[in-house]
């Protein structure tokens, strides 16, 4: 029984070791985000989006596109207007790993208002990225 307990302490020390030692590089990847932190109208037809690519990965990346959905609302709460799957190609934006890099884009459609009193805005966004340039 004393050989039988030795052999499994060894086994499991070995394991422990073992473990803490590899790397975990194989689950290593990007995880990127787009968030909007403010969007301003400033003429009939065009919005600005004020954000910033976040990756909580583990590698650093270069941002290719990301999908925005959009709703603004008026102060009474009326929605002025709504896209869905806004594609905004973007130019590898190098990401690295857990840190933040800022970004704005112009959306043009033509039903965007022109309008200068207070807003709100709920956004969604998808973005894709790739590991390397180009």
């Amino acid at each position: 029984m004393k050989s039988f307990a030795a052999k499994f302490f060894t086994l499991l020390f070995l394991t422990l070791v073992i473990t803490a030692v590899m790397p975990t590089s194989a689950q290593a990847r990007p995880t990127i985000k787009f968030s909007v932190e403010h969007v301003y109208l400033h003429e009939a037809g065009e919005a600005e989006i004020v954000g910033y690519f976040e990756n909580v990965g583990d590698q650093a990346a270069y941002v290719k596109w990301t999908d925005i959905d959009l709703k603004l609302f008026a102060d009474n709460g009326q929605e002025m207007w709504s896209d869905y799957g806004i594609r905004h190609s973007v130019d590898d934006v190098y990401v690295p790993a857990h840190e933040y890099v800022a970004y704005t884009c112009y959306i043009q459609h033509p039903d965007i208002p022109e309008y200068h009193g207070k807003y709100r805005f709920r956004s969604h966004t998808v973005t894709h990225w790739e590991k390397s340039a180009g």
